[in-house]
């Protein structure tokens, strides 16, 4: 898609040097921006949790790509090709979370992420073994990986297991018929937006191809 293909320029190295952000970053700006603009710099750094130096480089290429102007005193908003980037990010992705997941995991963190539309795609091309074991390398050290509809199911080995409790309950009221729901799991440290909702975010693009 080619919301897709946006976010991965924005992040492609520039003479050798990769920038600090990712599409995570650049998928919470583009969503922060749609939600509420417009929006300063500092207020930036501040919801994406990068540094000034990084928000600064990450306006720039986002207005030399046309997503964004920029005013010099209320800040950055969306143009008009920013703002279907945007929309069209928001009508595929849901983000949820902080997700109450005790009764699975304990004393754990977890972030949920619906993909509208995604059971077809990545059932037959490609696994969710695939997207599961692309969040843990990502950061998280779990991962749950539900088909939405009348009745939420987890993928297992050897066929799809009927999902309860409080998996079932987030997939009827969060998702419906076709889409998925992908949950990243945290301990510690890690159980903070930056690293678990982050590790899920980026996982999803990286498999999800433009």
């Amino acid at each position: 898609m080619s919301s897709l293909v946006e976010l991965k320029r924005l992040c492609e190295p520039v003479g050798g040097v990769k920038p600090s952000f990712d599409t995570y970053h650049v998928y919470l700006a583009l969503r922060s921006l749609h939600r509420e603009e417009p929006i300063g710099r500092v207020a930036l750094a501040r919801r994406l949790s990068i540094g000034g130096s990084s928000v600064k480089t990450l306006i720039r290429r986002m207005k030399e790509r046309g997503l964004i102007d920029v005013d010099r005193v209320a800040g950055a908003f969306l143009t008009q090709k920013g703002r279907e980037v945007a929309e069209s990010l928001e009508n595929t992705l849901k983000l949820l979370g902080p997700l109450d997941l005790s009764s699975i995991c304990g004393d754990c963190g977890a972030y949920g992420l619906v993909i509208r539309g995604f059971r077809d795609t990545l059932s037959l091309r490609i696994g969710y073994l695939r997207l599961r074991d692309q969040i843990v390398r990502e950061g998280a050290e779990g991962a749950i990986v539900v088909y939405c509809g009348r009745v939420p199911s987890m993928p297992v080995s050897g066929g799809l297991e009927e999902a309860t409790g409080v998996l079932r309950e987030v997939a009827l009221r969060s998702c419906g018929e076709g889409d998925v729901l992908a949950v990243s799991i945290c301990y510690g440290d890690r159980r903070s937006p930056n690293i678990c909702e982050r590790a899920l975010v980026n996982a999803v693009f990286s498999v999800l191809d433009p």
